[in-house]
Protein backbone atom coordinates (compact mmCIF):
# COMPACT_ATOMS: atom_id res chain seq x y z
CA UNK A 1 0.00 0.00 0.00
CA UNK A 2 1.32 3.35 -0.83
CA UNK A 3 1.98 6.85 1.21
CA UNK A 4 -0.93 8.21 1.84
CA UNK A 5 -0.63 11.86 0.94
CA UNK A 6 -2.53 14.74 3.00
CA UNK A 7 -4.44 17.43 1.50
CA UNK A 8 -2.33 20.49 1.79
CA UNK A 9 -4.31 23.82 2.73
CA UNK A 10 -4.80 25.84 -0.05
CA UNK A 11 -3.18 29.24 0.09
CA UNK A 12 -4.93 32.44 -0.83
CA UNK A 13 -1.75 34.50 -3.10
CA UNK A 14 -4.47 37.69 -3.17
CA UNK A 15 -3.86 37.81 0.44
CA UNK A 16 -0.38 37.39 0.85
CA UNK A 17 0.30 39.74 -2.02
CA UNK A 18 -1.53 42.32 -0.14
CA UNK A 19 -0.37 41.92 3.37
CA UNK A 20 3.38 41.64 2.20
CA UNK A 21 5.98 43.42 -0.35
CA UNK A 22 5.72 41.03 -3.25
CA UNK A 23 9.85 42.12 -3.33
CA UNK A 24 10.92 41.90 -0.13
CA UNK A 25 8.43 40.00 1.45
CA UNK A 26 8.14 42.35 4.18
CA UNK A 27 5.10 43.25 5.64
CA UNK A 28 3.52 46.97 4.15
CA UNK A 29 2.92 50.04 6.02
CA UNK A 30 -0.73 51.74 6.30
CA UNK A 31 -0.98 54.55 4.51
CA UNK A 32 -2.51 57.37 7.05
CA UNK A 33 -3.48 60.63 5.00
CA UNK A 34 -2.45 63.75 7.10
CA UNK A 35 -5.20 65.92 7.31
CA UNK A 36 -4.76 69.90 7.99
CA UNK A 37 -7.39 71.38 10.58
CA UNK A 38 -7.40 75.11 9.65
CA UNK A 39 -10.51 75.82 12.05
CA UNK A 40 -13.33 74.14 14.26
CA UNK A 41 -15.74 74.15 11.18
CA UNK A 42 -14.54 72.64 7.92
CA UNK A 43 -14.13 75.47 5.51
CA UNK A 44 -14.43 78.26 7.98
CA UNK A 45 -11.08 80.14 7.87
CA UNK A 46 -9.31 80.81 10.89
CA UNK A 47 -8.73 84.59 10.36
CA UNK A 48 -12.77 85.24 9.71
CA UNK A 49 -14.01 86.96 12.08
CA UNK A 50 -14.34 84.77 15.73
CA UNK A 51 -18.49 85.92 16.10
CA UNK A 52 -19.78 82.66 14.63
CA UNK A 53 -23.23 84.20 15.19
CA UNK A 54 -24.65 86.93 12.70
CA UNK A 55 -25.98 89.56 12.27
CA UNK A 56 -24.10 90.39 15.55
CA UNK A 57 -25.96 92.00 18.92
CA UNK A 58 -24.80 95.75 18.58
CA UNK A 59 -23.22 95.53 15.03
CA UNK A 60 -21.65 98.78 13.78
CA UNK A 61 -23.34 100.96 11.82
CA UNK A 62 -20.99 100.39 9.22
CA UNK A 63 -21.37 96.88 9.01
CA UNK A 64 -24.21 94.91 6.71
CA UNK A 65 -24.31 90.64 7.26
CA UNK A 66 -25.42 89.32 4.08
CA UNK A 67 -26.53 85.63 4.84
CA UNK A 68 -25.97 84.45 1.52
CA UNK A 69 -23.81 86.00 -1.55
CA UNK A 70 -25.35 83.82 -4.45
CA UNK A 71 -28.78 84.78 -3.90
CA UNK A 72 -28.78 88.03 -2.51
CA UNK A 73 -29.11 91.00 -4.95
CA UNK A 74 -27.43 93.42 -2.51
CA UNK A 75 -24.15 91.76 -2.64
CA UNK A 76 -21.59 93.95 -4.16
CA UNK A 77 -24.51 96.60 -5.03
CA UNK A 78 -23.73 99.40 -2.75
CA UNK A 79 -22.08 102.90 -2.84
CA UNK A 80 -18.10 103.23 -3.80
CA UNK A 81 -17.22 103.84 -0.29
CA UNK A 82 -17.60 100.05 0.71
CA UNK A 83 -15.92 96.66 0.87
CA UNK A 84 -17.18 93.61 0.78
CA UNK A 85 -15.76 90.53 2.56
CA UNK A 86 -17.34 86.72 1.69
CA UNK A 87 -16.39 84.13 4.22
CA UNK A 88 -17.35 80.49 4.17
CA UNK A 89 -20.07 79.87 6.98
CA UNK A 90 -19.83 83.53 8.79
CA UNK A 91 -22.43 82.03 10.91
CA UNK A 92 -21.92 78.35 11.29
CA UNK A 93 -25.77 77.70 11.06
CA UNK A 94 -26.38 79.20 7.55
CA UNK A 95 -25.53 79.10 4.01
CA UNK A 96 -22.24 77.70 2.77
CA UNK A 97 -21.09 81.51 1.43
CA UNK A 98 -22.32 83.91 3.70
CA UNK A 99 -20.27 88.04 3.67
CA UNK A 100 -20.21 91.26 5.73
CA UNK A 101 -20.08 94.79 4.11
CA UNK A 102 -18.32 97.66 5.82
CA UNK A 103 -18.35 101.13 5.27
CA UNK A 104 -14.43 102.76 4.75
CA UNK A 105 -14.14 106.43 4.60
CA UNK A 106 -11.71 107.39 1.51
CA UNK A 107 -12.09 104.24 -0.20
CA UNK A 108 -14.74 106.15 -2.31
CA UNK A 109 -11.58 108.82 -3.82
CA UNK A 110 -9.62 105.83 -4.77
CA UNK A 111 -9.79 103.51 -7.93
CA UNK A 112 -6.65 102.15 -7.46
CA UNK A 113 -7.51 100.93 -3.42
CA UNK A 114 -11.29 99.81 -4.32
CA UNK A 115 -9.49 97.41 -7.55
CA UNK A 116 -7.40 96.58 -4.87
CA UNK A 117 -10.82 96.12 -2.15
CA UNK A 118 -11.99 94.00 -5.39
CA UNK A 119 -9.15 91.69 -5.84
CA UNK A 120 -9.39 90.90 -1.69
CA UNK A 121 -13.09 89.84 -2.24
CA UNK A 122 -12.17 87.76 -5.04
CA UNK A 123 -9.45 85.88 -3.38
CA UNK A 124 -11.92 85.68 0.03
CA UNK A 125 -13.84 83.87 -1.77
CA UNK A 126 -12.21 81.23 -4.12
CA UNK A 127 -9.21 80.78 -1.71
CA UNK A 128 -8.62 77.31 -0.66
CA UNK A 129 -5.67 77.77 1.87
CA UNK A 130 -6.29 79.23 5.17
CA UNK A 131 -3.21 81.16 4.91
CA UNK A 132 -4.12 82.59 1.49
CA UNK A 133 -7.50 84.06 3.23
CA UNK A 134 -5.46 85.45 6.13
CA UNK A 135 -3.20 87.53 4.13
CA UNK A 136 -6.36 88.86 2.05
CA UNK A 137 -7.45 89.77 5.31
CA UNK A 138 -4.52 91.91 6.36
CA UNK A 139 -4.53 93.13 3.01
CA UNK A 140 -7.78 94.68 3.79
CA UNK A 141 -7.01 95.95 7.17
CA UNK A 142 -3.78 97.69 6.53
CA UNK A 143 -5.74 99.83 3.30
CA UNK A 144 -8.00 100.38 5.96
CA UNK A 145 -5.69 102.00 7.92
CA UNK A 146 -3.98 104.34 5.29
CA UNK A 147 -7.45 105.13 3.94
CA UNK A 148 -8.32 106.67 7.08
CA UNK A 149 -5.03 107.93 9.10
CA UNK A 150 -3.26 108.84 6.00
CA UNK A 151 -5.37 111.70 4.07
CA UNK A 152 -3.72 112.54 0.52
CA UNK A 153 -1.96 109.26 0.00
CA UNK A 154 -3.23 107.43 -2.93
CA UNK A 155 -2.77 103.82 -3.23
CA UNK A 156 -0.11 102.65 -6.48
CA UNK A 157 0.53 99.21 -5.72
CA UNK A 158 -2.08 96.90 -4.29
CA UNK A 159 -2.96 93.22 -4.33
CA UNK A 160 -4.93 94.05 -7.60
CA UNK A 161 -1.31 94.56 -9.48
CA UNK A 162 0.91 92.22 -7.80
CA UNK A 163 1.08 88.24 -6.58
CA UNK A 164 3.84 86.29 -4.50
CA UNK A 165 6.37 87.85 -2.07
CA UNK A 166 7.46 91.46 -2.22
CA UNK A 167 5.91 94.35 -0.96
CA UNK A 168 2.35 94.77 -0.50
CA UNK A 169 1.45 98.30 -0.67
CA UNK A 170 3.00 101.34 -1.75
CA UNK A 171 1.00 104.47 -1.61
CA UNK A 172 2.30 108.12 -2.59
CA UNK A 173 1.05 111.56 -1.37
CA UNK A 174 1.86 114.58 -3.66
CA UNK A 175 3.24 117.62 -2.31
CA UNK A 176 3.22 121.52 -3.36
CA UNK A 177 6.71 121.45 -4.54
CA UNK A 178 6.48 118.60 -6.88
CA UNK A 179 8.18 116.08 -4.99
CA UNK A 180 6.29 112.98 -3.01
CA UNK A 181 6.02 111.17 -0.24
CA UNK A 182 6.03 107.00 -0.80
CA UNK A 183 4.41 105.10 2.26
CA UNK A 184 5.75 101.48 1.85
CA UNK A 185 2.94 98.87 3.76
CA UNK A 186 3.44 95.20 4.60
CA UNK A 187 0.15 93.92 5.16
CA UNK A 188 -0.70 91.27 8.10
CA UNK A 189 -3.67 89.05 8.67
CA UNK A 190 -4.62 88.22 12.35
CA UNK A 191 -2.09 86.53 14.59
CA UNK A 192 0.48 86.69 11.58
CA UNK A 193 3.83 89.01 11.92
CA UNK A 194 7.00 89.44 10.30
CA UNK A 195 9.16 86.80 8.39
CA UNK A 196 12.95 86.52 9.75
CA UNK A 197 15.24 84.46 8.20
CA UNK A 198 19.02 84.17 9.72
CA UNK A 199 19.68 83.15 6.15
CA UNK A 200 19.95 86.65 4.52
CA UNK A 201 22.24 89.28 4.72
CA UNK A 202 21.90 91.84 7.75
CA UNK A 203 19.43 94.73 6.80
CA UNK A 204 17.61 92.58 4.51
CA UNK A 205 14.85 91.10 6.51
CA UNK A 206 11.21 91.57 6.01
CA UNK A 207 10.37 95.70 6.06
CA UNK A 208 14.13 96.09 6.81
CA UNK A 209 15.56 99.11 4.59
CA UNK A 210 17.87 96.58 2.57
CA UNK A 211 14.61 94.52 1.93
CA UNK A 212 12.70 97.47 0.36
CA UNK A 213 15.52 98.99 -1.87
CA UNK A 214 16.22 95.24 -3.21
CA UNK A 215 12.31 94.73 -3.84
CA UNK A 216 12.66 98.46 -5.39
CA UNK A 217 15.50 97.17 -7.24
CA UNK A 218 13.89 94.34 -8.39
CA UNK A 219 10.30 96.33 -9.71
CA UNK A 220 12.03 98.87 -11.77
CA UNK A 221 13.82 95.77 -13.39
CA UNK A 222 10.72 94.19 -13.94
CA UNK A 223 8.65 97.20 -15.32
CA UNK A 224 6.58 97.83 -12.79
CA UNK A 225 5.28 101.60 -12.90
CA UNK A 226 5.30 101.86 -9.07
CA UNK A 227 8.83 100.56 -8.82
CA UNK A 228 9.71 102.75 -12.17
CA UNK A 229 7.94 105.87 -10.66
CA UNK A 230 9.76 105.69 -6.99
CA UNK A 231 13.33 105.26 -8.82
CA UNK A 232 12.80 108.33 -11.31
CA UNK A 233 11.92 110.38 -8.31
CA UNK A 234 14.59 109.68 -5.83
CA UNK A 235 17.02 109.39 -8.73
CA UNK A 236 18.26 105.84 -7.24
CA UNK A 237 20.80 104.04 -8.61
CA UNK A 238 21.62 100.39 -7.24
CA UNK A 239 24.17 98.24 -7.06
CA UNK A 240 25.31 94.95 -5.79
CA UNK A 241 25.44 94.66 -2.45
CA UNK A 242 25.55 91.11 -1.74
CA UNK A 243 27.46 89.10 -4.79
CA UNK A 244 26.27 85.22 -4.63
CA UNK A 245 25.78 85.79 -0.88
CA UNK A 246 26.72 82.55 1.28
CA UNK A 247 27.95 81.19 -1.79
CA UNK A 248 24.55 80.48 -3.16
CA UNK A 249 23.44 82.03 -6.42
CA UNK A 250 21.66 84.96 -5.91
CA UNK A 251 22.87 88.16 -5.26
CA UNK A 252 21.18 91.31 -3.38
CA UNK A 253 21.53 94.82 -4.59
CA UNK A 254 21.34 98.24 -2.44
CA UNK A 255 22.13 101.89 -3.26
CA UNK A 256 25.20 103.12 -5.28
CA UNK A 257 27.18 105.79 -3.66
CA UNK A 258 26.12 107.97 -7.42
CA UNK A 259 22.47 107.69 -5.92
CA UNK A 260 20.95 110.98 -5.66
CA UNK A 261 17.71 109.96 -3.19
CA UNK A 262 19.81 112.54 -0.70
CA UNK A 263 19.37 115.62 -2.47
CA UNK A 264 16.19 114.88 -3.44
CA UNK A 265 13.09 115.94 -1.70
CA UNK A 266 10.76 112.86 -2.29
CA UNK A 267 10.97 110.39 0.92
CA UNK A 268 10.06 106.78 1.70
CA UNK A 269 8.51 105.50 4.73
CA UNK A 270 7.30 102.25 5.65
CA UNK A 271 4.99 101.09 8.26
CA UNK A 272 3.63 97.40 9.36
CA UNK A 273 -0.50 96.98 10.01
CA UNK A 274 -1.94 93.93 11.15
CA UNK A 275 -5.61 93.12 11.47
CA UNK A 276 -7.72 91.92 13.70
CA UNK A 277 -11.60 91.87 14.29
CA UNK A 278 -13.66 94.04 16.32
CA UNK A 279 -16.40 93.51 18.87
CA UNK A 280 -18.67 95.11 16.73
CA UNK A 281 -17.94 93.55 13.41
CA UNK A 282 -15.62 95.83 12.15
CA UNK A 283 -12.38 95.06 10.55
CA UNK A 284 -9.68 96.37 12.52
CA UNK A 285 -5.41 97.13 12.54
CA UNK A 286 -2.83 98.14 15.06
CA UNK A 287 -0.26 99.90 12.92
CA UNK A 288 3.58 99.94 13.90
CA UNK A 289 5.83 102.81 14.26
CA UNK A 290 6.31 104.47 11.05
CA UNK A 291 10.13 104.33 9.75
CA UNK A 292 11.97 106.17 7.37
CA UNK A 293 14.27 104.27 4.91
CA UNK A 294 14.95 107.51 2.18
Amino acid sequence: MGRVLRKRKKIDYHQINHKYDKLGFAKSKTITIKVSKFSGLVGRASSAPPQTSWPLLGMHGGVDYIADIINDVNWMDGSVDTIWLPFKYLDITGQTLQGMSQVVAGADADVEARAHFDDVSVTLRTAYASTRVTEAVGEAAAAICILENYPGFQMIWGAHVHSGTGIDQIWRRANHNGSFNYLVVEAKGPGAGLIFSPFLPTGYNQMEEGWVVNHLYSMDKNGHAAGEDIVAKLGLKFAVAHKNFAGGSKSYYGLDGSSAHKTRPSTIHGLVVSAFWRADGRLGYNAGTLTKYL
